[in-house]
């Protein structure tokens, strides 16, 4: 009983297994089409495949010179992705290759492709495959034919030639470091970067099922690959092989035997990325210990032993390098107190050299006596110093005191000590006090910018002084324009007769003195008008362009003096916008700011101003003052945008014109600043005068001459006017000159 079960058991067993079997073989047998059905897909796939090869043959016949390597329409390509190949697709996504790294075992049926050198790419046209040195990969996509030019993926192509691919996600490019160059690519353009200057491909770069596609041969020529189609087998040869090369730079440009150390900066690289392993120098020297020309030659070696040619650099060391000698003279050695001392320079260096003075207590005259000793050291261009001590006697005999000494040797601009509470003591002069017509426009309030819009408007005709004084106080570039709009219902003509414009740059006082000097520069230079524009009526333009050529970076400044005319009505407006705006295309949509803090915009009238000067001046101490609001009362107006009246305190974009017909022969005419700390510029008889020349007037007990009159009576002509980031009020100071002293 027991046996015929495990019989039936067995025999149970077998013929379920037998039919496993059957079920397995058939369906393995269902899964492969029958030898009709695949000799028909075969026929098939070899008809579109031919259709598609005699496309791509002829392409590649007319595009790809197999002695010259030439790229379709001479060109090369360009690409960009996300850092991995076609936005998005991760490094190890959609390769297309087997695993072993990407490499597929030799098939015996597969390209050989040592046939064609040690270090060989075979690509296959119409495919996905690609052989390198006998081993097998998979491209994401096959090289695809559009519009006649051949596309294969950019990452295939990094992958196989040993380069590093990085993204850029801000300028969404995809960034190749290969050698000794960096290749830009972009999705949907026709050209990348090398090194940052575009080239243009044969065709536009795009995405094929995630994968970034550029065209083949301009890819091969930006990756400087050689390569050849052969025609027969449908393949593109791509040659890896490359020496290394050798190349480096020599400095500094100035070598001198005996002194300079040589320093070189290698620039070698190799055209795959291989490393460079060693180095052979001929003919380098860290110091060089004869004169004339020398040769250095540099080659250098690969990983895999292969030598680059010679590369050679050929230079001429210069003769020893002898230092500067410093020396100098006094006009003699024993000296007054307050007698000038005349320095002359003796100093010396090899031809060619640029000598830097250092002097230390070379005063123009010395005020005690005793003995002084004046050092002067010099310093050449390559750093070497010499340095030289005079020693000179000051008796106890007074030549002249130190305010005389001054006004007798003291050079227009510069700066001398001055007892400014003696100010109080001098003749006070009254002048004849005359207001011209012109309107001044005033743009000083926000002085800090902080957005976009119209700082100030109004409607003027006839004379209009522009007064301006801005800062930037956004986090981005800012521009200023000036906008006059033609608002009568004829043709208008707008003249510029005279400006200064300064900035931009942070520094207020620096800002508008520079603004007064090339104001007043604009007047010693042009005559007539700087510029005209007609404007037709409802006509806007922007005028002084310079203005806004050039973007205030946060934190600067620009001031500025213009004198405009136009014949009939117009509107000026200083208008502050973002960078990169049109400002006549904005401004309809920009609101007038707000004047928001202590400083002044407004319109006034009357803003030339006439002083004139009868008596004889400078026969005794006397001084003229401006903008104190009571012998120089400060002109009135009002605020266009806002109704409010406006006081112009200081009298800012005021111009002064000051005739004193008779200043007394050897009279020294000097400035004084009494508010604080001024610079600035006026106008002397025609020339411009810095006040002061280098620096600022830091206070009271400063000033500086600004002309002197000769042995004769002399008419003295003078523009004055008040200059932005400096205080007021100041006065000009008339003094007889002493009489020389022997």
């Amino acid at each position: 009983m027991v046996s015929m079960k495990w019989k039936s058991l067995l025999l149970a067993c077998l013929l379920a297994t037998q039919l496993t079997g059957v079920v397995t073989v058939a369906s393995a047998e269902a899964s492969v089409p029958t030898q009709a059905n695949k000799q028909q897909t075969t026929n098939e796939q070899q008809q579109d495949q031919s259709a598609t090869l005699t496309e791509q043959q002829q392409h590649d016949q007319q595009t790809v010179s197999e002695e010259t390597g030439s790229t379709e329409d001479g060109h090369t390509s360009s690409t960009n992705g996300d850092g991995t190949d076609g936005a998005g697709q991760s490094n190890n996504q959609g390769t297309g290759q087997d695993l072993n790294n990407g490499k597929s075992p030799v098939n015996p049926n597969s390209i050989d492709t040592s046939i064609y050198g040690d270090d060989v790419l075979v690509i296959v046209a119409n495919s996905n495959l690609m052989v390198q040195n006998n081993v097998e990969y998979r491209a994401p996509q096959p090289i695809t034919v559009k519009n006649g030019v051949s596309f294969v993926s950019l990452r295939t192509l990094v992958e196989r030639f040993g380069a590093k691919l990085d993204y850029d996600s801000k300028t969404k490019e995809s960034i190749i470091s290969f050698a000794n160059k960096e290749l830009r690519y972009q999705i949907g353009t026709k050209s990348y970067k090398v090194d940052g200057v575009p080239t243009q491909m044969s065709g536009t770069s795009y995405l094929q099922d995630g994968t970034f596609m550029v065209p083949l041969t301009s890819a091969l020529q930006a990756f400087q690959m050689p390569y050849k189609w052969e025609a027969s087998t449908k393949r593109i040869i791509v040659n890896l092989t490359a020496e290394p090369v050798a190349k480096f730079t020599i400095g500094p440009k100035d070598i001198y035997a005996t002194q300079t150390e040589v320093k070189v900066t290698d620039e070698s690289y190799h055209p795959r990325g291989l490393q460079i392993i060693n180095q052979e120098w001929t003919g380098l020297e860290t110091i060089y210990s004869e004169p004339g020309l020398h040769t250095v030659t540099l080659r250098v070696q690969d990983e895999t032993g292969a030598w680059s040619e010679p590369y050679s650099e050929t230079f001429n060391v210069l003769p020893k390098h002898e230092p500067p000698i410093a020396d100098f003279k006094t006009d003699k050695e024993t000296y007054k107190m307050g007698e000038l001392v005349q320095y002359t320079d003796l100093s010396s260096a090899d031809q060619g050299s640029t000598l830097e003075y250092e002097w230390n207590n070379n005063k123009p005259a010395f005020f005690e006596p005793g003995r002084y000793t004046i050092t002067l050291r010099v310093t050449d261009n390559l750093g070497y110093q010499n340095e030289i001590a005079k020693t000179i006697t000051v008796t106890n005999d007074l030549l002249y005191t130190f305010e005389e000494f001054n006004l007798v040797y003291s050079k227009p601009g510069e700066v001398y000590d001055f007892k400014g509470s003696s100010i109080t003591t001098m003749k006070l002069i009254k002048p004849t006090i005359r207001h011209n017509q012109r309107t001044m426009f005033r743009s000083n309030s926000p002085e800090s910018i902080k957005e976009n819009g119209i700082i100030y408007q109004d409607t003027i005709t006839g004379g209009t002084r522009i007064f301006m004084h801005h800062k930037n106080a956004t986090a981005k570039n800012m521009n200023l324009y000036i906008v006059v709009k033609n608002i009568s219902s004829t043709p208008t003509t707008v003249e510029v007769e005279h400006y200064g414009l300064a900035g931009p740059n942070p520094y207020p006082q620096e800002t508008g003195k520079r603004a007064a000097v090339k104001y007043f520069d604009s007047f010693r230079n042009i005559s007539g008008s700087m510029s005209q524009q007609v404007l037709k009526p409802g006509e806007a333009k922007v005028f002084i362009p310079e203005l806004s050529q050039v973007p205030l970076k946060p934190d600067h400044i620009y001031s500025m003096y213009a004198d405009f005319f136009a014949d009939n009505n117009v509107q000026y407006q200083i208008v502050a916008l973002e960078s990169g705006k049109d400002v006549l295309k904005e401004l309809s949509k920009l609101d007038i700011l707000e004047s928001n803090d202590n400083h002044i915009r407004g319109t006034f009238n009357n803003a030339d101003r006439t002083f004139t000067v009868d008596e004889l001046i400078g026969d005794t101490t006397s001084r003229l003052v401006f903008g104190d609001n009571t012998n120089d009362p400060i002109i009135q107006g009002w605020d266009a945008v806002t109704g409010q009246q406006k006081n112009n305190a200081g009298n800012y974009g005021v111009l002064y014109k000051v005739s004193l017909n008779r200043v007394a022969p050897n009279t020294a005419i000097s400035f004084n600043g009494r508010g604080g700390s001024y610079a600035g510029a006026l106008l002397v008889n025609g020339e411009t005068v810095q006040l002061p020349t280098n620096g600022v007037l830091r206070d009271a007990n400063k000033a500086n001459i600004v002309y002197r009159t000769g042995d004769k009576e002399e008419k003295v002509e003078i523009l004055f006017t008040p200059a932005a980031g400096s205080s007021m009020p100041v006065n000009l100071i008339f003094q007889p000159i002493p009489k020389p002293h022997s």
